[in-house]
């Protein structure tokens, strides 16, 4: 039989190896933290046309400055090619020209349920102008239907779409009660002048001036969709900060750029508050974690003396694989800035409880043999339970690395995706190690009394082979 007892500290040499630059560079470097713990944006853009990474760097991320941007183009199979129009009105209009447009293109396209984003943009000259993004087309609609169909716009005030599109116009004819005719007692001459008052508060603000034209339709092409994580702060709205980045201003520098309409799918905004909340969070479910295990593993050896010793070399192969997956991680980040985000917390977690489930196996198959070989010393027991576990647990781990493996090769759509798996491909695979090789010779380095600062151990076998005497009583009860 294989001793692999014996070759303890060349096991803990190789942790050691393995951890110590990971320390080095959490130390100098960090980790390269996503919007998750820094705050900042993401957002998900549909574009008329397809984009080009070098397209999306130069109208997108370079004009903006766009801080830590991670891009990624993908293909949105819910959302067909063409079934998204935009129209670019020769100024901007109010909330009569938008509720007509709308009846308009409803009334033509009665079949579908549209969708309508409206948004007052202007152009690189300062000249302002309306585009509205419709999508929901069954199938994708002619520009010349669209345009047929929006000839007849109304003026509009010049005054831009309110946050309601629905016109406050109908509520007007209830403020004409009748009852201001009841005084009779009055006199009848001054009761029939009072309804003159109320028909002037409708129609003035219905009024237009400025001719309302289409001046552009275009068809999307693509189904492809762009999604930009950011630590740049991208508001949804518009604010009263000049400075601040709107999803407004993402549009016209695309445009402003020689680039083609895009469609908002989505925009979330984390900000600083909420991604300190999650860092706290995240260092409190490792620790947490850590706690229950040991509490576990204490109780699930209560029966053996000094179970608690099991416990703690549970917890410090954990830490081991958490450790050397924040250390891959932190030279990840600085060398081929990869982020973490609250994703990686998950599976940090997950290769925990992994790692701990491999590691009580190994346990329970020394708690069992240090009752059926009860004249072999720790070491043999320890090394005996460690060789009827491996295959099985090399079995185990083999399978889920394949399918990790796979996983992290072949899904690169989504860099939070991508993350996740190796992050559960480089903590399971530690995790195995550890479980096998420093849980366990931990537990006989601690049992031997190696890690007393005088390096006495207790009734080491001598060199002509002579065993270690110890009471069943007292140890394999």
């Amino acid at each position: 039989m294989f001793n692999l007892v014996k070759h303890r500290y060349w096991f803990l040499a190789v942790s050691l190896i393995v951890i110590i630059p990971g320390l080095i560079s959490l130390i100098v470097f960090g980790l390269n933290v996503g919007t998750d713990f820094r705050g900042g944006s993401s957002i998900n853009l549909r574009p008329q046309t397809t984009l080009t990474d070098k397209q999306i760097h130069d109208m997108i991320v370079a004009p903006l400055g766009l801080k830590d941007a991670q891009v990624v183009r993908g293909t949105d199979a819910k959302i067909a090619a063409g079934t998204t129009a935009w129209i670019k009105l020769n100024t901007q209009i109010d909330n009569n020209v938008n509720t007509a447009l709308q009846n308009a293109l409803d009334k033509k396209y009665s079949d579908t349920k549209l969708t309508y984003d409206v948004r007052n943009l202007t152009d690189s000259g300062e000249k302002p102008y309306t585009l509205i993004t419709i999508s929901g087309f069954k199938s994708p609609p002619n520009e010349s239907d669209i345009k047929d169909a929006l000839k007849n716009l109304p003026k509009t005030t010049g005054a831009t779409v309110t946050a309601s599109a629905t016109p406050t116009a109908a509520a007007t004819p209830g403020t004409t009660p009748t009852a201001q005719a009841t005084p009779a007692a009055t006199g009848t001459p001054t009761a029939t002048g009072t309804p003159a008052a109320t028909p002037t508060a409708t129609p003035a603000p219905t009024q237009g001036t400025i001719d309302v034209n289409v001046d552009e339709v275009k068809i999307g092409t693509t189904a492809q969709s762009i999604n930009i994580i950011t630590l740049t702060s991208i508001k949804a709205t518009k604010s009263d900060d000049k400075s601040a980045i709107t999803t407004d201003t993402l549009q016209e520098t695309i445009l402003q750029h020689g680039g083609p309409y895009v469609q908002i799918l989505d925009s979330t905004e984390i900000g600083g508050t909420i991604a300190q909340q999650t860092e706290v969070y995240a260092v409190l479910a490792v620790l947490a974690s850590s706690v229950l295990i040991l509490l576990y593993v204490w109780f699930a050896f209560r029966k053996i003396p000094k179970a608690w010793r099991y416990g703690a070399c549970a917890i410090i192969a954990l830490l081991h694989d958490v450790l050397v997956v924040l250390g891959v991680f932190s030279i990840l980040g600085h060398f081929f800035a990869i982020q973490i985000d609250a994703l990686f917390i998950t599976a940090l977690l997950t290769v925990v409880g992994f790692s701990v489930h491999d590691t009580i196996v190994v346990f329970d198959r020394i708690r069992e043999n240090m009752r059926r070989r009860s004249t072999e010393s720790f070491d043999e027991v320890v090394n005996a339970s460690l060789i009827q576990t491996m295959a099985r647990s090399l079995n185990t781990s083999l399978t889920v690395l394949f399918t990790l493996l796979a996983l992290t090769l072949f899904t690169s759509t989504s860099p939070t995706v991508h993350t996740f798996t190796l992050t559960l491909l480089i903590g399971i695979f530690s995790g195995t190690y550890s479980s096998i090789f420093n849980a366990s010779m931990l537990l006989v380095i601690w049992e031997n009394g190696e890690l007393r600062f005088n390096r006495k151990r207790n009734a080491v076998a001598t060199a002509d082979g002579r065993r270690e005497k110890r009471e069943l009583a007292s140890t394999r009860s």
